[in-house]
């Protein structure tokens, strides 16, 4: 017995509309990838590379979300600006633009970091953005130069750092970072020198303010003197952490604790302490100076501090100094003012008389605590009952673009309906044989 006409015609209708669907959803789903293809080649025309990337992960870069730098990168990476990183050295490291620096310890060179501290701070001023990098810089296009004072296993002698303050002079850097400290500040010469290279040659320093604050200690040396801003750390909440430095030197603040960096060989590790404070201030102010390159050091450091996010009582307290950095505040008011900030308010360098007041006849040759206390590349402490020592994933699944997400949602379209029509037409195909 055949089947009957009717009976057929109502199959073919329903194949029809079912078919009809499927071919609906396809076409929407192909939509939802093709339009911000489209949208983003709009955007390349208009927006510099680093900003079409997937956002930075929040959790790893929770730093750069806090001192709003994410809003601040469309207007400036801080390219050109040359920074000094006073420290272990750097690299091996992938995603940094190096360049060459000096090794003041065994005077040449060669600035391999063999002691995984200089590296962490770098990635933290410059890491590159990019899908290959979890760690964020924030001025990636910084340049970024390797002046090793601290030896393979941690230590730094004075001569060394009074070196490489001199090496950053003659070498006409913007910006020094200092992420270690000395315990006796009794001897004068690298306050001197450090004066120098403030007052003398327009450079800023940043230095860490110390991890004693347990003990009520106050900013340690370097960052207690007048030419260089201390910077105390916060953590996630914008509390300051438990170890960082209070007094009346405090200046600025920025994160400090569970702190995503990338040691040598590109090994992403979590860093606590304010020695990881310091390079938000560091990027930042080369943000600044991206935009006006005609800024002095007063004026970039006036920027830095009258932008701050306010913590605590207003104005500088000892906590956290100004407040917290703001990167997107600090470019905006570059941006909107076309005439330079007003005079700075830095207090002026020390007279003779004042340093002969304070300078004890001691000489100290050797510092031997060089940098936080509390940290070494294998042992870090847990300072938020997290585990800080835990390698990154560098799988996080942030990182998987939304472009990638849109082609599997396109397959598995594709791929659902070709079943599901493959499935009606045996029905029907069947029924046709039973019926005949």
């Amino acid at each position: 017995m055949g089947l009957k006409v009717g009976h057929y015609k109502r199959h073919r209708l329903l194949l029809t509309f079912v078919v009809v669907v499927l071919v609906f959803l396809t076409l929407m789903s192909m939509t939802t990838f093709l339009v911000p293809t489209r949208m983003l080649s709009d955007i390349q025309q208009t927006v510099s590379a680093q900003v079409q990337l997937p956002p930075p992960d929040s959790t790893i870069n929770w730093g750069a979300y806090m001192i709003n730098a994410t809003t601040a990168w469309p207007e400036s990476t801080g390219v050109g600006v040359k920074i000094a990183v006073l420290d272990s050295g750097i690299g091996p490291i992938s995603g940094v633009k190096i360049k060459e620096g000096y090794n003041c310890v065994d005077d040449n060179t060669d600035t391999t970091d063999r002691y995984s501290h200089g590296t962490r701070i770098a990635s933290i001023i410059a890491a590159s953005h990019s899908a290959q990098n979890i760690v964020w810089g924030i001025a990636p296009d910084a340049e970024i130069y390797p002046v090793k004072v601290i030896d393979d296993s941690g230590v730094v002698e004075l001569e060394w750092a009074i070196k490489g303050v001199k090496w950053a002079i003659a070498n006409h850097m913007q910006i020094i970072s200092i992420s270690w400290y000395v315990t006796d500040n009794r001897n004068n010469d690298l306050k001197q020198i450090l004066d120098e290279a403030y007052y003398n040659h327009s450079i800023l320093i940043v230095a860490a303010a110390g991890n004693n604050g347990r003990e009520g200690s106050n900013v340690l040396c370097p960052a207690v003197y007048e030419s260089v801003i201390a910077v105390a750390a916060v953590n996630q909440t914008g509390y300051r952490t438990a170890t960082s430095a209070i007094g009346q030197k405090i200046e600025l603040a920025a994160p400090g604790e569970n702190i995503g960096t990338i040691a040598p060989n590109d090994v992403p590790i979590r860093g606590n302490g304010t020695s990881f404070a310091v390079p938000y201030v560091v990027g930042t102010a080369a943000l600044i100076w991206e935009k006006n390159h005609t800024l002095t050091n007063y004026q970039v450091r006036d920027i830095l501090c009258n932008t701050a996010t306010d913590r605590s009582t207003p104005g500088r307290d000892t906590l956290y100094g100004y407040g917290i950095i703001n990167a997107t505040k600090a470019i905006q008011t570059v941006s909107n003012n076309n005439s330079p900030p007003p005079p700075p308010t830095t207090p002026e360098p020390e007279t003779k008389e004042t340093q002969s007041q304070t300078q004890s006849k001691t000489t100290t040759t050797k510092q031997k605590q060089t940098v936080d206390p509390q940290e070494s590349p294998t042992t870090e402490p847990n300072l938020n009952n997290n585990n800080t020592n835990d390698v990154i994933s560098p799988s996080d699944p942030s990182f998987i673009s939304n472009t990638n997400a849109n082609i599997i949602n396109v397959i598995i379209g594709v791929s659902v309906s070709s079943i599901i029509t493959s499935i009606i037409f045996s029905i029907i195909r069947f029924n046709k044989i039973k019926k005949a």
